[in-house]
């Protein structure tokens, strides 16, 4: 009779973790559909490219500082709050875009705003997410590499199924249905964390809402700066995304245009890519209890099979053996989010969670935009031949110097005692 009570014990409290994963991935299947619909929108609209430029720009600009300042409201109201303020300011946001339009109208100021708006209240909202992760898989005994998993899960597939999914409304109703889809799917978000998931609070949280704001926000960089391995996996992360982030908007439609005859075969190969990294992401969760247990050679491991991928495209191969190389490159990268989000929250004390998940994700972003840039001049310069040679011996000499990383070799460390029981840092789930 034990054994058969103690799994209906445990369930009532794995629920409020499946319920916060539930409410990410329906916005991050949001999120995808706006994507596409969004610049369709706008131009439809409009007739204007400019104008679908700039609804570009007011879409992204929140990213450059929302996410680090969001990061301090994170630790200052705690997770669930700012998950679901965030996520009903976007969903309010997005769906009067096309409500307006159909009634009273809407200037484009106005779509700019609110535009503005959505993004603002999305981009904090996977940090608050994830300051809740470890509290809730401890309470539901569930390893933080699996929750990280499954996390780190949710834009990858959300964007798989999302993007042909808004092709298809799009084809069928239009843009509009897209943007309403996308506002249900922020708000149904946000009641499923108001309703199921409980608040998580640290004790020393009254003292820290009373320091002032910038020496909160500057904290972030301080822990950034201090625990060695958070600092190199930062660091670690800029580089690779300046690496990465250009493949995909720059070297593969010159390389799908260029070696495989026709632009067409560009979503054949980004699919293949998408396709692989969702298998390799929730593939970490069981294969990280018995083979990839070490957090290290995982993160060095997958950047050189990634590396040595991009090198066998210089030899420009024909359509299939190519998107066979995309599918393994999104399988090697799929571990990488989860085992660098599990290692943070083991090294990082939770009352600061908020500001360095979102201090060290807004720099690793900063990197994207760089790299693009760098990728069209090396094009330009060296060539699609140089340019892929340049980029993949770059992995091979970044995994070849982190090697003798000391910090890296932290991530392996457990953490002290210290560090996990700290009444001024351990957080306190209640109902």
């Amino acid at each position: 009779m034990t054994a058969a009570a103690e799994p209906e014990r445990a369930a009532p409290h794995r629920r409020p973790l499946f319920v916060l994963l539930l409410a990410h991935y329906l916005s991050s299947f949001g999120n995808a559909i706006t994507v596409i619909t969004v610049p369709l929108y706008v131009l439809h609209t409009t007739g204007s490219s400019v104008s679908t430029g700039l609804a570009g720009f007011a879409n992204t600009l929140p990213l450059i500082f929302a996410g680090a300042v969001g990061g301090v409201w994170i630790d200052r109201v705690g997770g669930k709050r700012m998950s679901v303020l965030s996520d009903v300011v976007a969903g309010v946001s997005i769906g009067l875009v096309p409500l307006l339009d159909n009634t009273v109208g809407l200037p484009l100021p106005v779509l700019m705003g609110l535009l503005f708006g959505r993004s603002l209240g999305s981009t904090p909202t996977g940090a608050a997410r994830q300051s809740l992760i470890k509290p809730l898989a401890e309470r539901g005994g569930i390893r933080l590499a699996s929750a990280n998993s499954w996390m780190q899960g949710a834009p990858r597939l959300g964007l798989l199924v999302g993007a042909p999914l808004a092709g298809l409304l799009i084809a069928v109703s239009g843009p509009v249905t897209g943007m309403y889809i996308d506002s249900a799917s922020f708000l149904l978000s946000a009641l499923l964390v108001a309703v199921g998931v409980p608040h998580s609070s640290s004790p020393a949280s009254a003292a820290q809402r009373r320091e002032g704001f910038l020496r909160q926000l500057t904290e972030g960089a301080k822990v950034v700066r201090g625990i060695p391995v958070v600092g190199a996996m930062t660091a670690f992360v800029f580089v690779t995304n300046f690496l990465d982030d250009a493949f995909t908007p720059v070297i593969l439609p010159v390389y799908s245009d260029q070696v495989l005859g026709s632009g067409q075969y560009l979503g054949w190969l980004v699919a293949a890519s998408g396709c692989g990294a969702v298998v390799g992401t929730f593939g970490y969760s069981p294969v990280s209890a018995r083979w990839l247990t070490s957090h290290r050679w995982t993160l060095l491991g997958c950047f050189l099979v990634i590396g040595a991928l991009r090198l066998t495209l210089t030899g420009m191969p024909g359509v299939v053996l190519s998107i066979v190389i995309s599918f393994l490159l999104g399988l090697a990268a799929g571990p990488l989010n989860p085992a660098l989000s599990t290692v943070m929250m083991e090294k990082v004390p939770p009352a600061l969670f908020g500001r360095v998940f979102a201090l060290t994700s807004a720099v690793g972003m900063s990197a994207a935009p760089i790299g693009i840039l760098v990728a069209g001049w090396s094009i330009h310069g060296i060539g699609l031949r140089g340019t892929l040679l340049c980029f993949g011996a770059a992995y091979i000499v970044l995994v070849l110097v982190s090697l003798r990383s000391r910090a890296l070799r932290d991530m392996d460390t457990p953490p002290a005692p210290a560090e996990e029981s700290s009444g001024a840092d351990k957080e306190v789930v209640r109902e």
